[in-house]
């Protein structure tokens, strides 16, 4: 009669995963939150981690904000509390399939608490190795600790193949972790971190990570200067442009005043200034960047679309209530041409225009 062996058939990943690796230079460090939401759909909180360990096993870090994530950022830490003082406990279970759930609760002032849980695998598989038969493991083991504090809570959930293999984990959690934390707070800073409503990130292996959170929402100042050819006249016009950079919103709108001179003379030969201006509103359209920042963001505008309502008038180049439609196209960072169009009423006295544009 064949003998029994139990196999744990959930290895996942590799058996090593390098600590010290240079990240690919083409890698997306850019999070989908949405993607990352599903992927662990009613697990996550509004501030959660991932960092995947060797051999399949995932670690999970999660709070309601930023800062209360960082009772849980020594996970290695927690984990061994657990193990020091559980460890006969664990090693004297049965061998065989089943998942075990342990959930390990550190409050403040209080003598930790410990709750087990076993939960058979829902099918029971085999294989044959070197001709013995081997009963496979396919549910992985769950340690959750929650962590207590105050008025402040996080926890962490260790989803692993065998709780066992814990100690062999240690030095993979601490630095993933740590390397994680650090790239977040490299990118963002933690005050805004925390005034964020979601702050995500995951650490995929070989140092790379993928970030995402939406507290750095931003209002981006932008001033120029520009010259123009209107209806046979040329002029040169200052802007005051101001976008909301919306971290979570595809669009990016934006507003602001774009002020006109055009130059000409009185019948005494003398040079007078006309001044015209035009209260502006619209969308401006952004895209990742490998050699640009704006604030703290790797993005470079490459666009705009905004509408314009002429609200101060002197000469006779406009009529009242005059309209400007205008498609702005950056062509380096501080260089665009802005085609625009001019109208009155319901598209009376259509007339093209076209301006080049320096600005920051």
């Amino acid at each position: 009669m064949n003998r029994l062996f139990v196999c744990i058939a959930l290895l996942l990943g590799s058996v090593t995963d390098p600590l010290v690796a240079q990240p690919d230079p083409k890698f997306d460090s850019e999070l989908n939150a949405d993607a990352f939401k599903k992927e662990y759909s009613g697990l996550l909180d509004a501030a959660s981690f991932e960092v995947k360990l060797s051999k399949g096993n995932v670690l999970l870090l999660k709070a309601d904000k930023y800062s209360q994530l960082k009772l849980v950022q020594r996970a290695d830490s927690l984990v061994r509390l657990f193990w020091d003082d559980y460890r006969p406990a664990v090693e004297g279970l049965p061998e065989d399939t089943d998942g075990l759930s342990v959930h390990y609760i550190l409050n403040d002032n209080e003598e930790p608490q410990l709750r087990w849980k076993k939960y058979p695998q829902s099918t029971t598989d085999f294989t044959v190795v070197d001709k013995e038969l081997v009963r496979l493991k396919t549910v992985q083991d769950t340690l959750k600790i929650r962590v207590n504090k105050g008025s402040q809570e996080a926890e962490m959930l260790l989803l692993t193949n065998d709780l066992t293999d814990v100690p062999a984990l240690f030095d993979q959690m601490r630095e993933k972790t740590a390397f994680l934390f650090e790239s977040m707070e490299k990118r963002t800073d933690p005050k805004v971190l925390d005034r964020s409503p979601e702050v995500y990130g995951r650490y995929l292996g070989n140092r790379q990570v993928q970030l995402a959170n939406f507290g750095s929402d931003m209002l981006m100042i932008s001033p120029g200067a520009s010259i123009g050819y209107i209806r046979g006249n040329w002029m040169t016009s200052l802007d005051a442009g101001f976008t909301f950079y919306l971290e979570k919103s595809k669009l990016k709108p934006t507003f602001g005043y774009h002020h006109q001179y055009f130059f000409g003379r009185d019948a005494e030969g003398k040079t007078q200034a006309f001044q015209n201006g035009f209260a502006l509103a619209g969308l401006a359209f952004f895209k990742k960047s490998d050699s640009n920042i704006i604030g703290r963001k790797p993005v470079v505008q490459t666009g705009s679309l905004t509408l314009g309502y002429l609200v101060h008038r002197r000469g006779d180049y406009y009529e009242p209530n005059t309209w400007r439609i205008t498609g702005g196209l950056n062509l380096t960072p501080n260089l665009k041409v802005e085609p625009e169009v001019y109208f009155n009423g319901t598209f009376k006295n259509l007339s093209p225009g076209l301006r080049f544009t320096v600005g920051f």
